[in-house]
């Protein structure tokens, strides 16, 4: 993936997240109910398009996070859906249950006129 594409759809992201966890504030339980895992303290979600100022390490070289308790919406649902996992560059421990396939819809025709 180019670096623009990446740049592109990291953006886009971001901006969804945002609008979704501040300006939407929709019912998110039924996607985060999909998602598995802990967070393995990567800090990539926390390096998308910029590093977050509020990214800090511990004695450890752990990344965390400064104000945990109190982080904004977009930070506490990353990742919403799978498609967030290809943001990241580093590897993230959640992972989600695979959607079920949906039937494709056999096209329908138009009945033929009757002979006569």
């Amino acid at each position: 993936m180019s670096d623009w594409t990446q740049v592109s759809l990291q953006l886009r992201g971001k901006a969804r997240r945002f609008v979704q966890g501040s300006v939407l504030r929709e019912d998110t339980d039924s996607l985060l109910e999909k998602r598995s895992g802990e967070c393995n303290r990567c800090g990539a979600c926390c390096k998308i398009l910029f590093r977050c100022p509020f990214l800090g390490t511990d004695d450890e070289g752990q990344y965390t996070c400064r104000i945990y308790s109190m982080r904004f919406s977009q930070c506490r649902l990353f990742p919403l859906r799978a498609a967030d996992l290809r943001e990241l560059g580093e590897e993230c421990s959640y992972t989600f249950e695979a959607e079920p396939l949906r039937p494709t819809p056999t096209p329908t025709r138009a009945p033929e006129p009757a002979l006569e």
